[in-house]
């Protein structure tokens, strides 16, 4: 009897299952369990894994879109007659390469930074702005010689902060670059030129202004010595401010040129009328004594104009060209459409319509409007000066706004006003 109760126990703890962990196991299913049901998407890729394991060639990856060119309609030009042979030119930036995407395939010469940048990054970094700036004026050259343009500003903004008093640097480390670059232009004979920002004031009474003045003109000549660029290589910079007086600013800038300027800086400039302070009756007579020439400009002269009959300017003024033994130099802008004030007709409008009629034949001529080579393009179609590539053409915008940025308030430290004062991330001025 007690035998067979202890067997009818040992049966009993047989027949009851073992309970084991599913934290560190799965449990396979068994063959009564129905498996899941895979989607199409899922059986699909199942295949595709098993075609692999069977040697088939990986899955193709969808082909990205290809991005299509955009199809401009370029509008007719009104077309007129004109006795001037000389070159036009624009000013620091090609809007066709600055657009280019993506966005890393740009080209453009303004690459600069703010004085905080510097101290995180230190000057290497800085160094390396100005040679990438130099390497894409190279492609800017090329391009405008393919497309008969054969004169150009360069940028201020090549080389960021090299004129600054503790930031600044010599050009040396670029010197081979900048011996590309001139030997590129001077082989198409195309003219470089630059004009230094509106805080370059010779005539300034602050010392530490002038200093600071006199340094960035030196580092442009610098950068131009260093290119092998010939004396039509010139930087332009306008009188400067009045400060209450102007005649004796006049004077301060007079003594600026003759006593502190290094020969070969006051060898490459010229001065320019301006719309506010300076006019030609102003400047000509110092440009005659200190045989410095003055750049012309049509648009300052419309808005501060000379009691000097242009005929008599152009005659003055080319006889300092001539002396010089530099080819003369014209500016032309014209204000937007719809502008009235004196602040509105103070910009440039996007393109320029006309030539001026008593606009000297053999001379080059500086188109300052926002559209920089469509600009120039846009004269080249108007009075047949040069041909124009179809697929190089924009349209311009339809409505101009007369709207102006203003002048912006000097109590913010970060925006105020002088010399080489931090400049713009990534791309500065290109006026």
């Amino acid at each position: 009897m007690l035998l067979s109760l202890r067997l009818t126990t040992i049966s009993r703890v047989m027949s009851v299952p073992l309970r084991r962990s599913t934290r560190s196991q799965v449990q396979k299913p068994s063959d009564d369990v129905p498996l899941p049901t895979l989607t199409p998407k899922k059986r699909k890729r199942k295949d595709e894994v098993e075609g692999e394991d069977e040697g088939a060639s990986p899955p193709k990856r969808a082909a990205r879109k290809q991005r299509v060119d955009q199809v401009y309609v370029i509008p007719d030009v009104m077309r007129k007659e004109t006795n001037f042979k000389g070159r036009l030119g624009y000013a620091c930036l090609n809007t066709i390469l600055r657009n280019q995407k993506p966005a890393k395939t740009a080209v453009f010469c303004s690459r600069t930074c703010r004085i905080d940048s510097i101290k995180a990054n230190g000057i290497d970094w800085v160094k390396d702005l100005g040679r990438k700036n130099l390497e894409d004026l190279l492609t800017m050259i090329q391009w405008n010689e393919d497309n008969n343009i054969r004169f150009m500003r360069m940028s201020s903004e090549m080389f960021p902060f090299a004129s600054h008093n503790i930031y600044g640097y010599s050009l040396e480390y670029c010197a081979p670059l900048l011996a590309r670059v001139g030997e590129l232009a001077n082989s198409f004979g195309h003219r470089l030129t630059t004009h230094p920002g509106q805080f370059t004031q010779l005539g300034s009474p602050k010392p530490e202004v002038v200093q600071a003045s006199v340094r960035e003109l030196v580092y442009h000549c610098e950068m131009m010595d260093k290119m092998g660029l010939g004396v039509d290589s010139v930087m332009i910079i306008h009188g400067g401010g009045t400060y209450g007086d102007k005649a004796a600013a006049l004077e301060r800038l007079k003594k600026t040129v003759t006593e502190t300027l290094p020969a070969n800086v006051r060898a490459r400039l010229v001065l320019e009328n301006d719309e506010l302070c300076y006019n030609v009756d102003d400047l000509l007579p110092l440009c005659e004594e200190l045989d410095i020439p003055l750049v012309f400009d049509y648009h300052h002269d419309n808005l501060f104009p000379s009691t000097i009959p242009r005929t008599e300017i152009f005659s003055r003024i080319n006889a300092l060209f001539v002396r010089r033994g530099i080819k003369p130099k014209q500016h032309l802008s014209e204000p937007r459409p719809g502008a009235v004030t004196i602040q509105e007709r103070r910009a440039h409008s996007d393109r320029c319509e006309t030539l001026p009629v008593d606009l000297p034949e053999d001379m080059d001529l500086m188109i300052e409007a926002k559209d920089k080579e469509q600009a120039v393009f846009h004269l080249y179609r108007i009075y047949g000066l040069q041909p124009v590539k179809q697929e190089n053409l924009r349209p311009p915008v339809k409505h101009q706004t007369t709207e102006t940025k203003g002048r912006k308030s000097n109590k913010n430290p970060r925006k105020k006003k002088g010399v080489n004062a931090d400049s713009e991330v990534e791309s500065g001025q290109d006026d």
